[in-house]
């Protein structure tokens, strides 16, 4: 067993030394902030635009196979949502599946009109925070220390998944998902999920899923947006994130498709890679497609994928994902705060768990000595006004 890992493992790092040897003899770009453009198709953007499937693809095949969704619904789904997203951003934004949603519901055996009914809570929730600006004011005053600390412990998490898919050859993605069948996966019929499905689904897949969704898939991606691109990733706004994402779940919900949102870790998956452009996201949108045009055959196509395959880019797209940090690690108190969140969302295996630490650090650390100071400042004017 250990020399069949290790056999892995050497091939994996031959396959990244290939990529990056090709990458390097693809048309270059001096400054990526500089290039303005939208769309690029060359080869450099088709590899760039395969850099998200690890952390795609478990979660939408233990949806297909153990949740009872349609794989061609869903294939077509998150296709047409690449595609559409590629288009109107003009940049690699990618499209992921709720994690803490898709990781509850293949371990309860959630069924899939309880999935609709949470894809159809989390359209409507997001569409009003996009109509009412709120996201945007959310992303002025949401402190940049969670953020990174929300990027340390995705990467962190991702390095993981990718440890957990690399030692498990020579199984399929199935296998690793999920050991066995979970009792509840029978789709659903019917236009609209049930009243029972709403309120099941509220409780256990929305609010668990909501302020990680803010944190990460709106907030963190609009700065590495404007980090990755510069200028051009000016015009990548919380508002649109959240409004493209209520959209997608709006489809979604309706149609029978996957809960979906954005990710600073699938922007960071797809750059690291190569892409640069809105050219991937319709790159790999279209082969998303083309594979749910397989009709019944989809779903045994990505059961069978060999998990170990997506386990080096994933190791190291969470390396780069977690150095996004960096800047937070200058100041004793924020790279505790984003430690702390690392460290718990590893160990709990939930950004909630990490974003409720990191506040916690954060104003035992930061908050708590400033109002004191505040106070000793006042004290002493006080003072001295009274000593005229």
């Amino acid at each position: 067993m250990i020399q069949i890992i290790l056999h892995a493992s050497i091939c994996q790092l031959l396959y990244i030394q290939l990529v990056n040897r090709f990458r390097r003899r693809l048309t270059y770009v001096k400054r990526d902030r500089q290039c303005g453009a939208r769309f690029r198709f060359t080869a450099q953007e088709f590899v760039g635009s395969l850099g998200d499937l690890g952390t795609l693809l478990p979660l939408m095949v233990g949806l297909i196979v153990f949740n009872g969704l349609d794989a061609a619904r869903v294939l077509w789904l998150v296709g047409l949502s690449y595609i559409l997203v590629g288009v109107y951003y003009g940049l690699p934004m990618p499209v992921q599946p709720l994690k803490a949603a898709a990781v509850v519901a293949i371990a309860t055996g959630a069924t899939s009109g309880e999935i609709r009914a949470t894809a159809l809570w989390m359209a409507g929730i997001f569409l009003v925070i996009s109509l009412t600006k709120l996201a945007d004011k959310l992303d002025s005053i949401f402190p940049r220390v969670l953020v990174h600390g929300l990027q340390f412990g995705l990467g962190l998490m991702m390095v993981r998944a990718g440890l957990k898919l690399l030692i498990s050859f020579p199984d399929g993605l199935a296998t690793v998902v999920h050991g066995t069948q979970s009792a509840g996966g029978s789709a659903a019929t019917g236009v609209l999920p049930s009243a029972a499905d709403f309120s099941s689904a509220l409780f256990l897949l929305v609010l668990p899923q909501l302020p990680l969704t803010l944190g990460n898939a709106v907030i963190a991606t609009t700065d590495c947006a404007r980090r990755y691109f510069g200028q051009a990733g000016e015009h990548v706004t919380a508002g649109k994130l959240a409004r493209t994402i209520g959209l997608g779940n709006l489809a979604a919900g309706l149609l029978g498709g996957m809960p979906m949102c954005h990710g600073a870790g699938g922007m960071t998956a797809h750059y690291q890679m190569g892409a640069r452009s809105g050219a991937s996201g319709v790159m790999i949108g279209t082969a998303l497609l083309v594979i749910g045009m397989l009709a019944g055959r989809a779903d045994a196509i990505l059961a069978a994928i060999p998990a170990w395959v997506l386990g080096a880019p994933l190791i190291y797209v969470g390396v780069r994902h977690a150095m996004l940090a960096k800047e937070s690690f200058r100041l004793p108190a924020t790279a505790a705060a984003v430690l702390t969140m690392g460290g718990a969302g590893n160990l709990q295996g939930n950004l909630l768990t990490a974003l409720l630490a990191g506040l916690a650090v954060k104003f035992l650390l930061e908050d708590v000595p400033l109002m004191f100071n505040y106070r000793f400042v006042w004290f002493r004017l006080t003072r001295c006004e009274e000593g005229r």
